[in-house]
This record gives structure tokens, sequence and C-alpha cells, in this order.
């Protein structure tokens, strides 16, 4: 175990879990919940990953509370963006992921690559650089779904239909990403394509956008002494839940 690995990760991990202590609504989550978060949070914190969606838990008046947590933990470039059941965390400095690396795909009768982001998207990025970071009230799931792609750091984003029926029974192309250290193995982002696409758009070819994933998130982790692990399989499910 690297040093760097050492100081950064277990210092912030150790600087988030007294963090949640100091919050009673956190403070009674499971340790393996509170660990979890705390690993989430010093990724995004120490640069690895731009944004992360919190999934551990579901807190009641997320907006005073995680904006108190971050007041604790405001030597960290972190800050939140708490929207109803889905609170954001993102670094302040790495937010700004390259469109260009994300393939937008639109989810009607079938699934289509779009040649260009969504105008919307770009127009909420583009608010994500006012100060606070802030974002238009009264998105749109078309807006948002691919929006949270884009910062969380999928290569793929969906931008879904009106209709709300996405992908019943497709045969999809899932990856599931992990980072890990001599000791441990965390779960890092999981995301899907529909696997018709490949076909026709040699860049939505599972070896291609594997590759990608490793050039965009290893040499940061490595500095950390972490490892990525990419899996591929393929799945048929009855409905992607977006």
């Amino acid at each position: 175990m690297s040093s760097v690995y050492h100081d950064s990760i277990s210092t912030i991990i150790n600087a988030v879990r007294a963090a949640l202590s100091e919050q009673p609504v956190l403070r009674g989550i499971s340790a393996a919940k509170q660990t979890s978060f705390a690993l989430d949070l010093a990724l995004i914190a120490l640069g690895c990953r731009c944004a992360w969606l919190v999934d551990v838990t579901v807190v009641a008046d997320a907006e005073q509370v995680y904006d108190s947590l971050l007041r604790t933990l405001r030597q960290f470039p972190i800050c939140s963006n708490p929207r109803p059941n889905n609170p954001f965390f993102v670094n302040k400095t790495k937010w700004r992921a390259s469109v260009d690396e994300v393939h937008f795909v639109h989810l009607g009768r079938d699934p289509q690559l779009l040649p260009r982001p969504p105008l919307d998207v770009l127009a909420a990025l583009q608010a994500l650089t006012y100060n606070p970071p802030t974002l238009p009230p009264g998105l749109e799931p078309h807006t948002i779904i691919p929006l949270a792609g884009v910062l969380l750091g999928y290569p793929v984003a969906y931008v879904p239909d009106a209709d709300g029926a996405f992908l019943a029974q497709a045969s999809l192309d899932v990856f599931a990403c992990s980072v890990r250290a001599p000791t441990w193995e965390h779960p890092f982002l999981k995301f899907s394509c529909p696997a018709v696409l490949a076909a026709t758009h040699p860049e939505l070819a599972p070896t291609r956008i594997a590759a990608s994933l490793k050039t965009r998130f290893e040499p940061r982790l490595q500095e950390l002494g972490l490892g990525l692990v990419v899996k591929h399989s393929t799945e048929i499910v009855d409905r992607v839940a977006l």
C-alpha cells in the first residue's frame, strides 16, 4: 500500500466518518453503509470521479443535512446539489466532465445514437459554472437523466423518450466498474448500452467502451495506489430503471 493511498484515502474517510457522527440522521446508518458513504465521498474529494449519486441511504431534509455535513468537511472541494431522493455530491474543481467523451443514446421506439449532445443538457451543464453551482428548476427526465450520466462519468448517457418505455427485453451491454485496493474492492459505477448499436457504431463496442473507461479513470486511481476493475456482461431485462 502506497503512502499516498494511505494518507489521502484514509484521512478523508476518517474525516467523513467523523462528520457523519455529528449528523443525527446519518449517525444511525450501519457501519458498513457509513464506510461505503465515506469511501464514495473520498473518491469525489480526490478527483477520481466528478460526481456521486447517494445510493446507500435516503435522508429526509437532504439539503439541510448534507449542507451541514459539507460545512464540517469544508477543507475538501465538495459541493452538493440535493434533489428529491437523488442527492448529488460533486467535486467543485473536477465536475467539468468532457461532454465529448459521452455518447448520448435516445430511447425511442428503437435506440438511436445522437449526433451531438442535447442542447438542454449543455445548458444545464453551463448553469453548473455559476457560483454556487446550481441547476434550473423543473428539469424534465429527458434532461436530468442524461445530465446525471455525464456527471457520474458514464461513457453512455440515455436520453429517454416521453412514452416511458425503456429498452424492454432489449439486449444490453452492461459494464460494472469497481475500485480495487490490496484488501478491498468497492463498486465505482455501473451503466449499460443497447448491444444492437455496436454493429453500426464501432465506438460502442464493449472492448472500446472498456478501453475508454480505463483511459479516463485509471491514471488518477493509480496515483492513489488503486486499481480499476471493469467487468462486462450481456443482459436482457424487462425494463431499464433510469
